[in-house]
């Protein structure tokens, strides 16, 4: 049997530690378990990602090649490779323009970089061209995307009408006439028209951050006879206009509008691309502008790749739409009598901001006129992206769903990749402050689970604002483990920039994301936090998501899931949610034995409806269906079908479906029910369903005083927040504190009846968790210490057998937990196979799920000891600091008087000398380094062993073995961030500085950054007592 690694550190997320002395199993793994090499070593699926940004165009076959290999050394599993600019934005300066995308001297690069990624075993995906919004500078105005334009010409009849109808606006010399059409308005000439015309019609984005979508379903209040005209009144004069845009036609009495309209080009150009690639973007509603993009600037691009197809050469992509509107194409009239059953013809005058036959069939055609508009983005653009790369032997990952408002299903969109991906973002004080703004993973994550994806990637760590100053500890952690309870699964680190050696240092940047690469000060130590993030995916990436509520959004166009907080199945805390759309409501979903279920496995107890003035008929009958079959259903009667088609037989589905279904009252259709105005949680209480995820929790967050909190809502004001997996008969939960100050909880998991284990995705360690209970309905309960913004996972997957129930310190409950304050002491452990280990003095007792009660005195360990009288600290040469200078206290550089030293960026090494005494080492005693505050990083050194990098709070490290009795020398190498020496520079004539960037946020005045190791640093002993 092989033992797993222990923990080498006291604070961790766990309660107390008891094993032989008490009958119970230290966790042991044996040969061939998958799971536990696969988090020990993550295969390369699991391993992060980077967008490589090729800025300007502006690399060297020497730079992609150390790019790639630093790639390879510190654990990323390939790169999004992009090409674009963007160097100069904000007041940046440009970088020299390299060759121009697709061109012969850009391919020589692009195949060295496959050539080099195969090498080292390394997989691409590559962006299929220069920037975003698709297009290249061959795009022609038929080719690009396009908007319905109009001109209208008002005239009272009866009269003779000949005239040249002026030509609707249009852009890029591009316009194609659609119809003439002539109707009577009922109430003269003046525009009444509907709420957010230009939205509702697809004209233009509804907003930047995954906008609500559900105010464009409705409008103000009907009026009677509010109506411009009716559709049988709507003639079609097109075979009156001459070519010269001349109509002569004989006006009937009354007040009338002739209705010019047609197509032009929507303007929508490429974004942020590099040099020369400037032009129109495509068409996305049309499949033969893809197909000619491909044919010209795709093809020869695969041919270079042959060799590396399906191996170094992964995946194809397209970064995020941001092309504004778009609402036809050449075929659309055809596509809209396809889909939804008849001619959109007489019902274009509400385009122009006509009611025809009434505000609600105005709505209902507009519903229709976006939904079609989104079909065909799917059908005619990602659809075939995907078949085109197919034909290669490549899988695509396009960023489809967002977060600008476009006209898209976003599910639907995302359900056509190989796997979904959508983004989030680091914080910044400037540019998207809120969660809301910030996160939209739950999105891609919900499309994963409902379409049979395992993968689910993110661009991460985007920002706008900040450079250089990203905190990982209370920043760059929390916002990845956010993610991750979101549903993230594959980490695409925004960005690593390729840059020249002849930029200098930090080097040639873009102008957003957060800057990872070998240039930034703490690359050397960053193997450390990707290993964090490979280990979290790995397990992230095993078996099926537990969710127990599947939430329908709707049919309407535009759609997006905003976060997980946002709850729109109201079924947070406690619960999990999946949100899904109407091709998988309509298509792959069936029920049985009361689950509703998908065909890779995935099963949901309760399907939510949206409170919602309608649904479309085809997702009508899939509820009926699933209803039926056994499903159960939450949600209120609709009123009426969307679109214009259907509202008889809509009208009598949702009469047999609800019933007489009332609050209280649920409906029984067949084998299934339906629940009327009740909470969700009530429904799933009522179903037998316990909650997947309960804990109360003590901790400084709310001052260490009594503080229970069953459940609260995660979100980053809750304290803790989860994400459950399941993988055969194992369950995965990764368990977050939101808040940057430790906590003590007590948490119940729903594995019944089986024992959890402690796996630590920052070390690799992985442990029994022998202090557990099984509740009355068979859920596992344990206790947990969470280190500030501190993560853990618990592994349960053998059957419970004999166990810690009961803990106490001094007479007073900690497990189960009474509710009164938890001396954080007294639940920091470590791993041992006979013994209890602790910090805090005092009389411990255990009763084993035997019946066994034991108990040990531990007695006061040594006072913690003050490290470091005088230190002697060195710098890297050339970096403006002196070689070495003397600290009699430790404080932050910006402090220092020396300005090489307040303005030094980069890595620092302190050296001292520490006495342990006969005591601190004696049996029975455990010494640990704590090191205080560090900005940012640090790397320990104890008599010349190398004791790992501390990246995140605490800032402790295990003395162990390396220690001993009398003095000891110590090595801690601090490293701190970029902006203080940028700063500096800036104080100084250009050719005098000493770093060289077109980053130019930073002044003279700027303030500085705390850096350096700011400590105390002590050593603390904690006690072993063997029971």
């Amino acid at each position: 049997m092989k033992q797993p690694k222990p923990s080498r550190r006291l604070r961790y997320a766990g309660g107390l530690v008891l094993a032989a002395a008490l009958a119970v199993p230290i966790l042991s793994a044996p040969v061939g378990d998958p799971l536990l090499a696969g988090f020990t070593n993550p295969p390369p699926e699991a391993r992060m990602r980077c967008y490589w940004w090729w800025l300007n165009g502006h690399t060297t076959e020497a730079a992609i090649t150390r790019d790639l290999e630093q790639m390879k050394a510190k654990g990323y599993g390939g790169a999004l490779l992009v090409d674009a600019d963007g160097s100069s934005q904000v007041g940046n300066q440009a970088v020299p323009a390299g060759p121009m995308f697709a061109t012969p001297e850009w391919r020589v690069l692009y195949r060295h970089a496959l050539k080099e990624a195969d090498r080292l075993g390394l997989e691409i995906s590559l962006n299929i061209q220069s920037g975003w919004n698709l297009g290249s500078p061959k795009t022609k105005p038929e080719q690009a995307a396009k908007l319905l334009t109009f001109s209208r010409t008002a005239v009272d009849g009866p009269v003779e009408f000949k005239q040249q109808l002026a030509a609707p606006p249009q852009k890029n010399g591009f316009y194609r006439d659609i119809a003439v059409l002539a109707y009577p308005l009922a109430h003269g000439h003046a525009l009444h028209g509907l709420r957010q015309l230009p939205q509702k019609s697809a004209a233009m984005e509804l907003g930047m951050s995954m906008p609500p979508t559900a105010p464009l379903l409705e409008d103000v209040a009907a009026t009677p006879g509010e109506e411009d005209t009716h559709l049988n009144q709507v003639q079609d004069l097109s075979a009156r206009m001459q070519p010269d845009g001349t109509l002569a036609w004989q006006v009937p009495v009354g007040s009338w509008e002739i209705l010019r309209v047609g197509y032009t080009d929507s303007g929508a150009r490429i974004s942020t691309s590099s040099g020369a690639w400037q032009g129109l973007a495509i068409d996305y509603l049309d499949r033969g502008a893809l197909e000619d993009y491909w044919h010209e600037n795709i093809d020869p691009l695969m041919a270079d790749a042959r060799p590396y197809l399906g191996h170094a050469l992964r995946y194809l992509v397209t970064d995020s739409w941001e092309l504004g509107g778009i609402n036809w194409t050449g075929k659309f009239a055809a596509a809209f009598r396809q889909r939804r059953g008849y001619d959109l013809l007489p019902y274009l005058p509400v385009i122009a901001g006509r009611m025809v036959e009434s505000r609600d069939v105005s709505s209902r055609f507009l519903n229709d006129f976006r939904r079609t508009v989104g079909d065909l983005i799917v059908s005619e653009h990602y659809a075939i992206f995907a078949e085109l790369a197919a034909r290669s032997g490549l899988g695509i990952h396009p960023e489809s769903g967002g977060p600008h408002g476009a006209p898209i299903d976003a599910l639907e969109t995302l359900g056509v990749a190989t796997f979904p991906q959508t983004e989030f973002w680091a914080r910044s004080n400037t540019h998207r402050t809120r969660d809301d703004e910030r996160f939209f993973v739950k999105e891609g994550s919900s499309a994963a689970h409902t379409y049979g994806k395992t993968l689910m990637g993110a661009e991460g760590m985007t920002s706008i604002g900040p450079h250089w100053e990203e905190s990982i500890w209370d920043d760059l952690k929390p916002t990845f483990d956010q993610a991750a309870c979101e549903g993230l699964n594959r980490l695409i680190w925004h960005t690593f920039t390729s840059s020249p050696a002849e930029m200098g240092l930090p080097g040639q940047e873009y102008f957003a994301g957060t800057h990872m690469n070998p240039n930034i000060t703490w690359w050397n130590q960053a193997g450390a936090f990707i290993s964090y993030i490979n280990r979290s995916d790995f397990l992230l990436q095993q078996g099926l998501p537990v969710s127990d509520v599947v939430y329908y959004y709707g049919d309407q166009v535009p759609n997006f899931v905003p976060l997980k907080a946002s709850d729109p199945a109201k079924v947070l805390p406690g619960y999990d949610y999946d949100v899904t759309d109407s091709r998988v409501l309509t298509r792959r979903m069936s029920a049985r034995d009361g689950e509703i279920r998908l065909p890779e496995g995935g099963v949901y107890k309760l399907l939510v409806l949206p409170e919602a003035p309608g649904m479309s008929l085809d997702a009508l009958r899939a509820v009926e269906r699933l209803v039926s079959a056994g499903a159960a259903v939450l949600g209120s009667k609709p009123r009426r079908a969307l679109g214009i088609e259907g509202q008889e037989e809509f009208a009598r589905i949702a009469g047999r479906v609800w019933g007489d279904c009332a609050p209280g009252k649920p409906h029984r259709l067949e084998k299934g029910t339906v629940y009327c105005g009740e909470a969700t949680r009530a429904v799933l209480a009522a179903r037998g369903i316990a909650p997947d995820f309960e804990y109360r929790a003590s901790g400084p967050a709310a001052g260490n005083a009594r503080d229970l909190v069953a459940g609260t809502p995660p979100s980053s004001t809750g304290r803790m927040d989860y994400f459950h997996r399941q993988a055969g008969d194992a369950d995965i939960y990764f368990i977050r504190n939101t808040q940057p100050q430790p906590l003590f909880a007590e948490v119940t998991l729903r594995s019944h009846g089986k024992a959890p284990e402690l796996w630590h995705p920052d070390t690799g360690a992985t442990e029994a968790q022998p202090v557990f209970d099984l509740t009355s309905d068979g859920r596992t309960r344990l206790p947990l210490w969470l280190e500030p913004n501190g993560s853990i996972f618990v592994v349960l997957r053998h059957v419970a057998g004999r166990h810690v129930q009961t803990l106490s310190k001094d007479g007073v409950a900690i497990f189960p937990w009474s509710g009164a304050p938890v001396d954080p002491g007294a639940v920091a452990v470590k791993l041992s196979p006979d013994s209890l280990v602790t910090e805090a003095p005092g009389r411990y007792t255990v009763k084993t799920s035997e019946g066994r009660t034991l108990a040990v005195e531990i007695s006061a360990a040594p006072a913690p000891a003050t490290v470091g009288e005088r230190w002697t600290v060195r710098f890297t040469p050339g970096w403006g600091a002196p070689a070495s200078a003397e600290f009699d206290r430790l404080n932050s550089w910006p402090e220092n008087a020396d300005p090489g030293i307040r303005y030094y960026s980069g890595t620092a090494t302190y050296t001292t000398r520490f006495f342990l005494s006969a005591e601190q080492m004696a049996q029975g005693r455990a010494p640990e380094l704590d090191l205080g505050e560090v900005r940012e990083i640090a790397q320990v050194k104890v008599n010349g062993r190398d004791l790992g990098i501390a990246w995140k709070k605490p800032f402790r490290v295990a003395l162990g073995s390396a220690a001993k009795p009398g003095w000891n020398d110590l090595e801690i190498a601090v490293t701190n961030l970029w902006p203080n020496r940028l700063i500096g520079d800036q104080q100084v004539a250009p050719e005098k500085r000493l770093t060289h960037t077109n980053i130019t946020k930073f002044r003279a005045d700027s303030p500085l950054m705390p850096s350096g190791l700011l400590g105390p640093v002590v050593v603390r002993s904690v006690s072993e007592a063997r029971m």
